[in-house]
């Protein structure tokens, strides 16, 4: 592959991976646009906007200063980026090691509940036997098939591709009740003190989520070697991520306020479409719901094992052992926080971790990181750098 096909190629792969991180389970079984939808109505529409300008900014931030330095992992950047000491860096790089962990156990709860409420929802099976059954699946994935999870972390584009289709069918046939949604008072927000500043403080609070992504974003942006290229991957990353979300939001809202009961309002949504053509969309979307719980916890899961399997290493003498041992604290803790339920864990956990996330990471990058961006272009210039 020549560098001008593989410059468009790798932006263009990080901005799918970008939304296979996304495509969660708050965000596929539209848990997550309910919360906004429940209390803003139609309003709630500005949310996945604001969302995403903030998440671009910031990812775009870490994607850029990446490149320039280079980076091989998050510590790269956590120890540079808020400002180059390193008695600084050290605390800082300890600050996101107990971040990254902890949003690791949040997601991969996530997760653990969403594939519990699935099974609830689809064959009346217990919650927590479905968590179970996903708990003890993703030990013997994650301990004996890993060759397996590579593979299925390949289908970000058939995912993002089939989400899309099921929301079209969703709102063509809600079409009717979307019309008046959003032309009279149907949409009306239900709490009725709701602002649109309101609506800007939950995208913010939900872009302040999604910034979970920037450890795998140090490692992307460490890749690319020009500026165009982080540009193309945040475009293309913030036209997937917000497109798919929008449409997600306009099918929940093309069945508003009758969905707003459920536990999964986009899985109300297929529910809708009988016949043939039902059965075929209720196994696409089941699929997109599976494959994204396995890919998610999956990949964090995967991210925890290359960080902190080194380190046990130390202790056990073995790289099977100390694999294991990182699995099971992740899936346990992530099992303690799936008695939430899914809605608890997306509105309760989630929302906790945006709190931290705001002034640990989200504002001391916007207001540190571009500066430290022109402290290393300055440097490379000087030394004739072709990363300049």
């Amino acid at each position: 592959m020549d560098k001008k096909k593989l410059a468009m190629t790798l932006p263009i792969t990080g901005a799918f991976t970008w939304f296979g991180y996304h495509c969660g389970s708050g965000f596929a079984s539209g848990t997550q646009i309910k919360v906004y939808v429940s209390k803003f109505g139609a309003m709630g529409l500005l949310a996945p906007i604001v969302a995403w300008i903030c998440c671009t900014a910031f990812i775009t931030i870490i994607l850029e200063y990446s490149r320039l330095i280079q980076a091989k992992s998050y510590r790269d950047v956590a120890s540079t980026i808020y400002w180059d000491n390193k008695s600084l860096g050290r605390v800082i790089i300890l600050v996101w090691d107990i971040m990254v962990f902890f949003s690791m156990l949040v997601a991969s709860g996530s997760c653990v509940a969403g594939f519990g409420t699935l099974l609830d929802e689809l064959f009346g099976l217990p919650y927590f036997v479905g968590c179970a059954i996903f708990v003890v699946f993703m030990i013997c994935l994650m301990c004996f098939g890993e060759n397996v999870l590579d593979r299925l972390g390949k289908i970000s584009t058939p995912l993002i591709i089939l989400f899309i289709i099921v929301c079209v069918v969703g709102i063509v046939r809600g079409a009717p009740n979307l019309g008046q949604v959003l032309t009279t008072d149907l949409g009306a927000p239900s709490e009725p003190d709701a602002t649109i500043l309101d609506v800007i403080w939950s995208g913010f609070t939900y872009g302040c989520i999604q910034i979970s992504f920037v450890h795998t974003a140090c490692v992307i942006g460490g890749g690319f070697q020009s500026a165009k290229e982080t540009r193309t991957m945040a475009i293309a990353g913030f036209i997937m991520n917000c497109g798919a979300m929008l449409f997600g939001s306009f099918a929940v809202l093309a069945f508003y306020p009758g969905n707003m009961e459920s536990a999964m309002p986009l899985l109300d949504v297929v529910r809708d479409v009988t016949g043939p053509a039902g059965i075929l969309l209720m196994v696409i979307y089941n699929f997109i719901l599976i494959m994204a719980y396995i890919t998610t916890a999956g990949a964090l899961i995967a991210g925890g094992i290359a960080r902190y399997r080194p380190l046990l290493n130390k202790a056990t003498k073995n790289d099977f052992a100390s694999k294991v041992v990182v699995v099971l604290v992740v899936l346990i803790g992530a099992s303690l926080l799936s008695i939430l339920g899914l809605e608890g864990v997306v509105d309760k956990a989630y929302g906790a971790l945006a709190q931290l996330r705001m002034p640990l990471w989200f504002f001391p990058i916007i207001i540190l990181g571009p500066i430290s961006i022109i402290r290393v272009r300055k440097k490379l210039k000087a030394e004739n750098s072709p990363l300049v």
